[in-house]
């Protein structure tokens, strides 16, 4: 039978251990970076801040509060490693609204400058807020129309706003506080959090989470929100990246690096930072591709991933693994990590039979060294530490790569995954508990990484099948139970497969390369162009395929598998019209759509005609005929996919087409009244008809102004009478 194995594998578990100059990032334990240190500001104060926003249209909105006004670029992906030379900002940002009329002419006037705007953000249907410090309003902007719609006095200035859907958050100054709004409603005013008494700038996390800046630039700077209190000395600005869980981008004064701290209920780690080069200093946004952006005296550019200097070496120290049984021999060790070229990972091990002794100085726990703060639940469940002495004196040896994988039965890694497995006997004297000790080391440019450790007991009972001569000496007895261990192993994964090939039958577990072996049990043949998530579903839903097979629900859901959208499938006949096929004479058709169109008689006669043509014509064009309608864009490896599966399993004596969304929906072969359209109102929208439509009367070029809303709309601003 397969040999128990205990394992430190998830995150809840490596908080467990002891750390050393090591870091838990993504779930893996490396080598500790060298974290870069924010400085003070030169001449004491920190520049002033400015707002960056992103609207729907990829449109980089900028403010310069020193000139009082605001510019838009275009922004795009690009090469983070060069800047785009500095466009031209729109100056016909806003269109004026309190301008004068002069007969049927209404002149244009440039807006009037902002007084110093801060911060900047838009809400999911475009409207732009700008905190207006200087004047202690905000003014709301839609950007489609180009027109300031509403400007929103606040007590105190507002510093810095803040999006999450429609909602926006204001922070202001003198007097601190903080404020919910929306374009429509009026502002209403929430507490502080306790402790906050200056904030400066806000960030709404994935979740709708409010996050403060208290006292950005100075070395007090802290982040408050969700229950956190996060020091952050001299942080100018914060930003969320869209991200589970939420990942919270800080920055600080100009040419410095950018924090990256992943934000989780009771915990706090600090990630890899960013590089900033020719950072200005005065704000930070989140790309539409998920990027940072910022801001430099040749335009934006994106923050990439800074070169770490990791330190030298480092330690993990596990917690006590118990076999349950005294005078085990504990097998072997198996790690999944990823050693690059120059990096290594030795092992130490440490058994005992009986718990340290009373008073004994024991590893203490300690978190990894990224990890600000963490909750570790149930810590009275936490299994102990080893003695330090004992441990500390415990060879360290070398790991063996593994040529055939994981040791784990049927278990294969994902093509892009960089994490091996390695392996090593444990050579220490039999013991009910077991400790392990990794040690890594680098070159500072690059670390090793351990996702796992899994060590398996009991050993092999080999020895005890032998003659007693060739274990009476303990040093033979000790060489010859490693030398039998290699065959041990090999036997061992081939009865773990054989217990668990109960995976090989289920298209679930099984590995990707024996599909086709599976889809032969059934006679199903896999299509190369098929992915691998199509493979498993037809195999499993495959008796129920052939079962159903040339039929309209068949055809449907193999298709639907494939494509990921339900076609709707059309047999021909249903759309012949009144006359059937085989009835004998003509009959007449009164069925009329609107004045002059009828379905199956002629157009422009009200009255019964005839239909045309007989029943033998009738059959030619609609019987055995079939369309399939897709409501996707598809590539042309997708239809040449879903073609090759009707040809396939349509019935032999049957004609198809294919209609995707590229396609159109064309009248009689796309589009059939009753079975794919409906005719009846639709959403209320007008035609638009040449010289009978007035633009700004009866249509509008573009999304349709907002209704009036109560207590919210003012006459003459936002809605007019008549």
């Amino acid at each position: 039978m397969p040999r128990s194995f205990a394992l430190i594998q998830t995150g809840d578990q490596w908080l467990r251990c002891s750390h050393l100059q090591t870091a838990l990032v993504g779930g893996a334990v490396q080598l500790s970076w060298l974290d870069e240190v924010a400085s003070a500001p030169e001449g004491g104060e920190a520049p002033l801040a400015a707002g960056l926003a992103f609207d729907s249209h990829c449109r980089l909105h900028r403010s310069v509060p020193e000139e009082g006004r605001l510019e838009h670029h275009l922004w795009a992906s690009q090469d983070p490693l060069e800047p785009v030379a500095r466009p031209e900002p729109d100056e016909n940002l806003i269109i004026a609204g309190d301008t004068e009329a002069v007969g049927e002419f209404h002149p244009v006037k440039p807006p009037t400058p902002f007084q110093e705007p801060r911060g900047l953000a838009v809400d999911a249907n475009d409207r732009l807020f700008v905190a207006e410090a200087g004047a202690r309003r905000v003014p709301v902007i839609d950007l489609w129309s180009r027109r300031v719609l509403r400007r929103v006095a606040f007590p105190g200035r507002p510093v810095d706003v803040a999006a999450f859907n429609t909602t926006v958050y204001v922070v202001t100054e003198d007097p601190a506080g903080v404020w919910v709004m929306d374009a429509r409603r009026l502002p209403r005013e929430i507490p502080l959090p306790g402790g906050v008494t200056t904030p400066a700038r806000a960030a709404v996390s994935p979740a709708g989470e409010l996050f403060l800046l208290e006292g950005a630039g100075t070395a007090a700077t802290r982040v408050v929100g969700a229950g956190h209190d996060i020091p952050t000395p001299w942080a100018t600005d914060i930003e969320f990246l869209q991200e589970t869980p939420p990942v919270l981008v800080v920055a600080h004064l100009a040419e410095q690096d950018l924090f990256r701290k992943r934000i989780e209920p009771g915990s706090v780690t600090n990630l890899p930072p960013l590089k900033a080069k020719n950072y200005d200093g005065r704000g930070i946004v989140r790309a539409p591709d998920g990027r940072i952006l910022f801001w430099t005296a040749n335009g934006f550019r994106h923050a990439v991933a800074a070169r770490l200097r990791f330190r030298p070496e480092g330690s993990v120290t596990g917690f006590r693994f118990d076999s349950g049984e005294y005078r085990t021999q504990w097998g072997r060790i198996f790690l999944d990590a990823c050693i690059p070229r120059r990096t290594s990972i030795t092992v130490r091990v440490l058994t005992m039979d009986d718990p340290p002794a009373p008073g004994e100085p024991l590893v203490p726990p300690a978190l990894p060294a990224n990890v600000e703060s963490a909750t570790v639940h149930r810590p009275d469940l936490s299994p102990p530490m080893p003695p330090l002495a004992a441990i500390s004196d415990a060879p360290a040896r070398p790991l063996h790569h593994r040529n055939t994988g994981r040791e784990l039965p049927w278990v294969r890694p994902a093509e892009n995954d960089p994490f091996e497995t390695y392996e090593l006997p444990v050579i220490a004297p039999p013991g009910r508990y077991l400790w392990v000790a990794l040690d890594l080391a680098g070159n500072s440019r690059v670390t090793p990484r351990v996702r796992s450790l899994r060590a398996e007991y009991p050993s092999h009972d080999h020895l005890r099948r032998l003659p007693a001569t060739y274990s009476r000496d303990a040093l033979m007895a000790d060489f010859l139970r490693r030398y039998l261990a290699l065959p041990d192993g090999v036997a061992g994964e081939l009865e773990a497969k054989s217990a668990a090939r109960h995976a090989l039958i289920d298209p679930r577990s099984a590995p990707a390369e024996v599909l086709p072996w599976l889809a032969g049990f059934v006679g199903l043949v896999l299509d190369e162009r098929w992915p691998e998530a199509v493979r498993r579903t037809a195999i499993r839903e495959a008796a129920w395929l052939f079962r159903f097979r040339g039929t309209i629900p068949g055809l449907r859901r193999f298709l639907t598998i494939y494509l990921g959208v339900e076609p709707l499938i059309i047999e021909k006949w249903r759309t012949r019209g009144v006359g059937a096929v085989g009835s004998e004479g003509a009959p007449d058709s009164n069925a009329i759509l609107g004045a002059g169109f009828r379905v199956g008689g002629e157009l422009g006669d009200e009255g019964p005609a005839p239909i045309s043509g007989s029943a033998a014509d009738a059959f030619d064009t609609h019987a055995h005929r079939f369309s399939v309608m897709i409501p996707a864009l598809l590539s042309e490896e997708k239809i040449e996919v879903a073609h090759h599966i009707l040809e396939l399993h349509r019935p032999a004596h049957t004609i198809f087409d294919i209609c995707t969304a590229a396609g159109g929906m064309r009248v009689g072969r796309g589009l059939h009244v009753g079975l794919t359209a409906i005719i009846g109102h639709s959403g209320g929208f007008d035609l638009l008809r040449i010289g009978g439509t007035t633009i700004g009367r009866t249509a509008v070029l573009g999304r349709a102004q907002p209704g009036v809303t109560p207590e919210a709309s003012r006459l003459g601003v936002d809605t007019r009478v008549g």
